[in-house]
């Protein structure tokens, strides 16, 4: 990932500067004038130039109307209300993760007869990684941005009273102790060590900033109802929204789903009673199989009325809810056995 520079004037001779993110000391090199770049309590604040014009956010957001199982009218009747650029705080941190991951992975192997022995093969990784970590700064509201997904931009230093902007309202040192968990959790999972017997592992914060990131906020309206989106102000790239569904995708849906899980629960249960199979495991695999695609397809019956894009609260609570409940459902077949 590109460091990111900071671009300031030198203020004995006016020459441009570029100072790299997380130094503090820089020299001009017009006027050889040693400067000292202080941030607040120690957090450097820069703001990324918003490179999307009004145009171009607005087309981005009609082009998204085509996209996914919107309305398919939306196109033609949405009509914007009106949009403009905010600023958005988010923390990024580096941290560097240092040490050892040791542990085993198991390779089973089944004979002729059918006895399976489980070889454990030793594994030793050395980790030493750096990871960038990024959140918001404040609480977004029904914006569905949660995360700065793009890290790379023109920057500055800038008068933030004079840019509209959300106030930070979480704590750097929050920000460092959700930083160091998350690098903690990718250099385990990166270290691909399944069964872990010792591990030291040490984390070491480099460098911490405080982002504001532009955003367009897009509001539009479809049939006497209101619906917005948020279009990246670097990229141009649309990171959340609401938009009307179809109903005739929800339909296709849920009939399809329907046949579908029947066929796979009925071929199922057909198979297992074969004379060359006779295997009731067969008949529950193919049970629990058609019914999770009549549970998938009748959560998307029943939210398809309005499609979201984005980090909401919502829709992560929907979905680990439906995993939850494709997982208890796993359970009482394997307890049928």
């Amino acid at each position: 990932m590109p460091d990111i520079s900071v671009g300031i004037n030198c203020p004995t001779c006016g020459g441009a500067i570029s100072v790299p993110e997380g130094e503090n000391v820089v020299m001009c090199q017009y006027c050889s004038s040693t400067l000292f770049v202080e941030g607040d309590q120690g957090v450097t604040t820069i703001a990324f130039k918003n490179k999307a014009m009004k145009d171009a956010a607005v087309a981005s957001t009609q082009s998204w109307w085509r996209k996914g199982f919107k309305a398919r009218d939306l196109k033609n009747v949405g009509k914007i209300v009106e949009s403009y650029p905010i600023y958005l705080p988010f923390w990024k941190t580096t941290t560097r993760v240092a040490g050892w991951i040791c542990g085993y992975d198991e390779r089973r192997h089944t004979d002729q007869k059918g006895n399976t022995t489980v070889e454990k093969i030793p594994k030793e990784v050395m980790v030493l990684q750096d990871y960038v970590f990024s959140e918001i700064a404040c609480d977004p509201g029904d914006l569905g941005i949660r995360t700065m997904r793009n890290l790379v931009g023109e920057t500055s230093f800038a008068d933030f009273e004079m840019i509209p902007t959300f106030e930070a309202t979480t704590s750097k040192d929050d920000a460092v102790t959700r930083a160091k968990n998350d690098s903690l959790a990718k250099a385990r999972a990166g270290a691909h060590v399944p069964h872990v017997t010792f591990e030291k592992l040490h984390v070491f914060p480099k460098m911490l900033t405080m982002i504001y990131y532009p955003v367009w906020v897009v509001r539009y309206n479809y049939r006497d109802r209101m619906y917005m989106d948020t279009v990246d102000g670097v990229t141009a790239q649309v990171l959340s929204g609401r938009a009307p569904g179809d109903p005739l995708f929800q339909s296709l849906a849920m009939t399809g789903g329907a046949v579908a899980g029947g066929l796979v629960a009925a071929g199922g249960i057909v198979y297992s009673g074969a004379s060359y199979a006779n295997d009731s495991r067969i008949a529950l695999v193919g049970v629990a199989v058609g019914a999770v695609i009549l549970f998938l397809a009748y959560r998307f019956f029943r939210h398809g009325s309005e499609r979201v894009e984005g980090e909401f609260k919502e829709k992560k609570a929907s979905l680990g809810g439906a995993l939850k409940q494709v997982q208890g459902l796993s359970k009482q077949l394997g307890g049928l056995r």
